[in-house]
């Protein structure tokens, strides 16, 4: 029933991606261990706050490409048969290496076998010249896009979790990426720290005015070894409960066109992570608690945005 309600309320992306590769598609994630230039041992000062020390990283930087995707390919092969497959540059900073570097890594996954198209996963500041014309010209071979972590349309927050750049920043890159006809995919968390509703529903509308291609929404977690997590552990900050973000990511939503692809809704932590909030554990109970509120504020994606695309 859940499921139904958000497929019919918002523009997710299984059915885009049924229509446009005819049949399941799979993003298999990827990590090619090039790190993070905001991190310990880059330019920045620890990381986003946040962040955990191993990131969104699977523990396979070094292990050669084409292996992690064999992986990934025999597993989903065990349950189902996708029609095609999606190398996701899922870990740390994805485009932070040389440009030749870069080039070799998503050859070789395009080259395997099942593999339909490149995800490229991150920071606005972290594409030069040289890389935003490497991505044009796979993104001629190859269904491309790129997902770049905005969080948060607020410079105040931005600098209050360290995240190491501004808004106009990101603005930036999309306008870089759209000259190269790449589509883009914004992340965004909902109940960062100083954030109240109305903080996110001012995010959606600088989204809605972007007009970026996707958007990927992640609810505020505490993870082990995050920055955040001695705030949260001293008592510094409070988590939202799940019918805020509930009603939050309704509103969020609301306020994108209808025309914009919804990648994500909630977030997807690992059970020996997870600090706080206990109910992001249970992300189908998330999952229901944004459909029922969808429906008892009689919201659904474009209803509250006065932007068109």
């Amino acid at each position: 029933m859940d499921g139904r309600v958000l497929a019919q309320r918002v523009n997710l992306l299984r059915p885009w991606l049924q229509g446009r590769f005819g049949g399941e598609v799979v993003k298999i994630g990827l990590d090619a261990g090039l790190g993070c230039p905001h991190r310990a041992g880059g330019t920045g000062a620890g990381g986003c706050a946040f962040c955990p020390p191993h990131g969104s990283g699977r523990g396979q930087g070094g292990e050669p490409i084409a292996e992690q995707l064999a992986r990934g390919l025999a597993r989903l092969a065990g349950h189902r048969r996708p029609a095609k497959a999606l190398a996701y540059f899922q870990a740390y900073t994805s485009t932070w290496a040389p440009v030749s570097h870069l080039a070799a890594l998503y050859r070789q996954a395009l080259a395997v076998d099942g593999v339909a198209g490149l995800v490229i996963a991150t920071r606005p500041d972290c594409i030069d010249e040289a890389v935003w014309e490497l991505l044009a010209g796979l993104q001629q071979r190859a269904p491309l896009w790129l997902e770049l972590g905005l969080q948060s349309a607020h410079d105040r927050t931005l600098r209050a979790i360290g995240r190491g750049h501004d808004v106009a920043c990101f603005d930036a890159a999309v306008s870089r990426a759209r000259q190269a006809g790449i589509k883009v995919v914004a992340h965004v968390i909902l109940g960062l720290p100083g954030e109240e509703p109305r903080h996110t529903e001012a995010t959606a509308d600088h989204l809605a005015r972007l007009g970026v291609w996707g958007v990927k929404l992640h609810n505020l977690m505490i993870l082990q070894g995050a920055p955040l997590a001695r705030r949260h552990a001293a008592g510094e900050m409070v988590c939202w409960s799940r019918e805020t973000y509930a009603l939050a990511a309704a509103r969020f939503l609301a306020r994108l066109p209808r025309s914009t692809l919804v990648h994500r809704l909630a977030a997807d932590p690992g059970p020996d992570r997870l600090l706080a909030p206990d109910w992001a554990a249970d992300k189908d109970g998330v999952l229901a608690a944004l459909a029922a509120a969808m429906v008892q504020h009689d919201l659904e994606q474009g209803s509250l945005c006065q932007i068109s695309h």
